[in-house]
């Protein structure tokens, strides 16, 4: 617990701040902060207009400090709206996300038992930003090389774990199609109508498929997994190569997977002072 007592670490009155050598950098630095920071509240999607009010700054110096991040690829302009570009979520992969210690020792056994029955990579992911990070995997060796590619972002567009995450967040729907649905393979979805189509079928049935949309070769099957409240913590999931992962065929049993998962988690109450965060 902290308290106002003095400790040795503490600074004596008498020594003076610390002076920024260059304060005009520091002061451009928090206003791109307050400008990235204003993104967030729209969503990463947002006109001038709505920069300006959210950041409390001029407005030429929004426009200026747009201006740098752009020259950064840090952002893009699309009819008149300003979105934040993946390179961001490419940054986001060096934070560190973390999972409740009782969130991890609920689930381990669940996606233990998933993975002996199928024999490939299986993994929880969860909502970070706007792609899925994968925050606890199990493969085999003859997995190893698909589960390098799960260390970094997956698209929500066209992965299952993905597909399952956006559906349970619907806001975010109109965020990336606004960024764009990019075409990784031929059989990534590109269409809003038809990736709003594949997200009422996710709600409705409860599971969700990637059919060599992601990585060409591959596929995938993700179910959800429940928190109280009901809360969406994540989805659990399988990839493997198409010819040995039949994603009809282990459906079912990644969906009765996840309802463990989510009986698991409601079964106790998770300790104090940890979160699940993504």
């Amino acid at each position: 617990m902290i308290t106002n007592q003095n400790t040795a670490l503490e600074v004596p009155a008498t020594v003076p701040p610390a002076r920024d050598p260059h304060p005009s950098r520091r002061t451009a630095a928090t206003k791109v902060l307050s400008v990235l920071q204003a993104f967030g509240a729209c969503d990463g999607a947002a006109s001038l207009n709505e920069l300006t009010r959210y950041a409390d700054l001029p407005k030429s110096t929004v426009h200026r400090m747009v201006g740098f991040l752009r020259a950064e690829g840090l952002v893009e302009m699309i009819d008149n709206r300003f979105l934040l570009t993946t390179k961001i979520t490419e940054l986001s992969t060096a934070v560190p996300l973390e999972i409740s210690d009782h969130t991890r020792e609920r689930l381990l056994p669940v996606l233990a038992d998933l993975y002996e029955s199928t024999r490939e990579a299986v993994q929880l992911s969860v909502l970070c930003g706007t792609t899925a990070r994968v925050v606890e995997r199990l493969h085999g060796r003859q997995s190893s090389e698909l589960a390098t590619r799960l260390r970094g972002p997956l698209p929500l567009h066209c992965t299952a774990p993905g597909k399952v995450l956006l559906a349970g967040d619907p806001g975010l729907l109109p965020v990336l199609c606004a960024q764009g649905l990019e075409a990784l393979t031929p059989a990534s979805i590109t269409s809003a109508g038809v990736l709003q189509s594949a997200l009422t079928g996710v709600r409705k049935h409860g599971v969700a498929f990637d059919r060599s949309e992601w990585l060409p070769g591959f596929t995938g099957v993700a179910a959800p997994v429940w928190g109280p409240g009901p809360t969406l913590v994540g989805a659990i999931s399988v990839f493997g190569p198409v010819q040995r992962l039949s994603p009809d065929a282990v459906a079912r049993r990644v969906h009765h997977t996840a309802e463990i998962a989510s009986r698991e988690l409601h079964s106790t109450p998770p300790s104090t002072g940890h979160r699940l965060a993504g």
